[in-house]
């Protein structure tokens, strides 16, 4: 579903969307607020162990739990990074053939985008994803030279093992440890919590990024999971395997029927290392990571091929439900962080739930929002032509107004 390309230094209009893109950036996000929301509100976050052992121990929130673990939690992430891998070349090339100062504009886009992350990362969402997706964007760039071979090959080496050694090798040398002991520990988590006011919670988040994010390694360990999914999303785009996926449906078909099961399978496996409903596995729960590492990409091939064959059946609910999400994914995503903290902060005003949201009760919370966020895209793009981030970002990066209004 691709439409003709036009010319000029412009803006993409809605008529040169790729609409698979759009559909499996909404299904992304679900995701992406299903297993933020589940983690953020339990240990070490903005609850202690003990608190979340009294408040989540019903059999419904350790299956939830589970089933986060097994269907969402890094499979969202890895989906959405690939999608943003696949975007920027998308429109590294559009701009690059439509003449003009590609790369200005370009990396214009790009440090637009890290302010916005790191803003994003400080004050409202310590799990911000998008200043990371501005850096690996502007390594991708500079990678606009290297073979498919050299892309695919270095995006699965660092898709798999990147984070993992990275995490490592800090955790052997005590560094991640010393950093995070204080932000960790139930005072530092009490202290999140009984924050008053805005001042207070940028502050206590400003803390916990500069420990746990910065200073502990988690988020250089992190740079090279983005990174490793940008270079794979990178190859799929040179490849044109989006792009013309109403041409190779039968490819889809084999992908679903061999990613799928194996994905499922070896998912299924790694929760259960980590699940209390299966805590005899303790014992051999070293096999986790290495299972997960690979088995999340054989999902996420199977969700995708899944998606894309149902947004070209006869049948075809998808596009109206998550395309519209999907085609304001920067703002779905900040709206997401503001609605989570709205719900448990107590100085914005809602119910104050800190410390009281077990992981069932946060996944019905997360799928109310984001049912909220199916209806609110889909009337706001049917009076505007952009999401209001997306507008601006827009603006920005090519220095004139965008028309805005249908």
């Amino acid at each position: 579903m691709r439409h003709a390309v036009g010319t000029g230094a412009v803006p993409v209009t809605a008529a040169e969307r790729v609409d698979e893109l759009d559909v499996l950036r909404g299904f992304a996000l679900l995701g992406v607020l299903l297993a933020n929301f589940t983690a953020w509100v339990g240990p070490p976050f903005l609850a202690t162990e003990a608190q979340f052992a009294s408040i989540s121990a019903s059999q419904a929130d350790k299956l939830a739990e589970f089933v986060v673990h097994w269907l969402v939690s890094d499979k969202a992430n890895t989906m959405f990074a690939v999608l943003f891998g696949i975007g920027f070349w998308i429109q590294m090339e559009r701009i690059e053939a439509r003449g003009g100062n590609f790369k200005s504009i370009y990396l214009r886009r790009l440090t637009i985008l890290l302010g916005l992350g790191a803003l994003h990362l400080f004050t409202i969402w310590p799990f911000d994803i998008l200043h990371l997706y501005a850096l690996a964007g502007f390594v991708l760039f500079a990678m606009r030279g290297l073979g498919n071979r050299v892309l695919i090959i270095g995006g699965l080496v660092l898709a798999v093992g990147g984070r993992a050694v990275t995490e490592f090798l800090f955790k052997i040398t005590g560094v991640a440890d010393r950093a995070t002991e204080v932000v960790y520990s139930d005072v530092g988590i009490l202290t999140r919590q009984g924050a008053e006011n805005t001042v207070q919670i940028i502050s206590e988040f400003s803390r916990l990024v500069a420990s746990d994010w910065f200073a502990s390694g988690l988020g250089l360990a992190w740079f090279f999971y983005v990174l490793g999914r940008f270079m794979i999303g990178a190859f799929i785009a040179r490849m044109q395997w989006i792009q013309r996926a109403s041409e190779l449906l039968f490819v889809y078909r084999r992908l679903l029927l061999i990613a799928l099961p194996l994905g499922l399978i070896g998912e299924f496996a790694a929760a259960a290392f980590q699940s209390e409903l299966w805590s005899w596995l303790e014992h051999i729960s070293f096999l986790r990571s290495p299972i997960h590492f690979v088995s999340v990409l054989f999902l996420v091939i199977g969700y995708a091929s899944m998606l894309v064959l149902a947004l070209h059946s006869s049948f075809n609910p998808l596009a109206a439900m998550f395309g519209p999400v999907g085609r304001m994914a920067l703002t779905n995503y900040v709206m997401q962080s503001f609605a989570v903290g709205w719900m448990l902060y107590p100085a914005w005003g809602g119910p104050s739930l800190v410390g009281q949201v077990g992981t069932a009760a946060a996944a019905g919370y997360g799928l109310a929002i984001f049912a909220g966020q199916i209806v609110f895209s889909q009337i706001w793009l049917a009076i505007f032509r952009y999401g209001p981030l997306e507008y601006l970002w827009r603006w920005g990066t090519y220095g004139n107004r965008p028309a805005f209004l249908r």
